[in-house]
This record gives structure tokens, C-alpha cells and sequence, in this order.
């Protein structure tokens, strides 16, 4: 398997595991603080594994473009699951832990 193919399937399961989890939570504890910050802490897990990575597979100075290239994807992409995932569990929290319903009758 290439560097290439690896690096997307590490942006693809930040992403996906990222999601999982801070849904999974919000689902179960309806609590947005704590389903964020579990998100949030698998997001830092696997974005600093494939940072550490990235660094190991292009280290050397002739290499340095590709290193901060895909340094700065892993970067943008930990943001953008951030982002993703505090507006996810939001909607749920105003659908799940909403006002009920007004009364039909009053």
C-alpha cells in the first residue's frame, strides 16, 4: 500500500471514528460537553498517530515539502472534524434534548 493511500485512510478513519463516537455518546448521554470532549480526545488520538507517522515516513531535509504538506491536511482535517462534530451533536441535542412539543389543547 502507498504513503498516499495510507495517509487517506487515516483521514478517513479520524473522520469516521471521530463521528462515531461523539454521536454514539450524544445518543446515550444527551450530554454535549461530554460527548465533545470524547470526540474530541479520539480526534487528538489518531490525528497525533498519523502526524507521527507522516513525520517518521518524510523525515530529511529533502523531503520537507511533503511533510508539511501532509502535515497541514492532517491539520485541516483535524478542523474540519471538530467543526463537524460540535454541529452534529448540537442539531441532536436540540432535536433529542429539546422543549417538548407545545400543548394542542391551550
Amino acid at each position: 500500500m502507498t504513503y498516499d493511500a495510507i495517509y487517506w485512510l487515516m483521514l478517513g478513519a479520524g473522520f469516521v471514528v471521530t463521528g462515531l463516537v461523539g454521536i454514539l455518546m450524544m445518543w446515550k448521554t444527551e450530554k454535549l460537553l461530554l460527548s465533545f470532549l470524547a470526540g474530541t480526545a479520539v480526534n487528538i488520538v489518531l490525528t497525533a498517530g498519523a502526524v507521527w507517522w507522516w513525520s517518521s515516513a518524510f523525515a530529511g531535509s529533502e523531503q520537507q515539502f511533503s511533510r508539511m504538506f501532509g502535515l497541514f491536511g492532517l491539520g485541516v482535517s483535524f478542523a474540519n472534524n471538530e467543526v463537524l462534530l460540535f454541529f452534529a451533536q448540537l442539531i441532536m441535542k436540540k432535536k433529542i434534548g429539546g422543549d417538548p412539543a407545545p400543548d394542542a389543547d391551550a
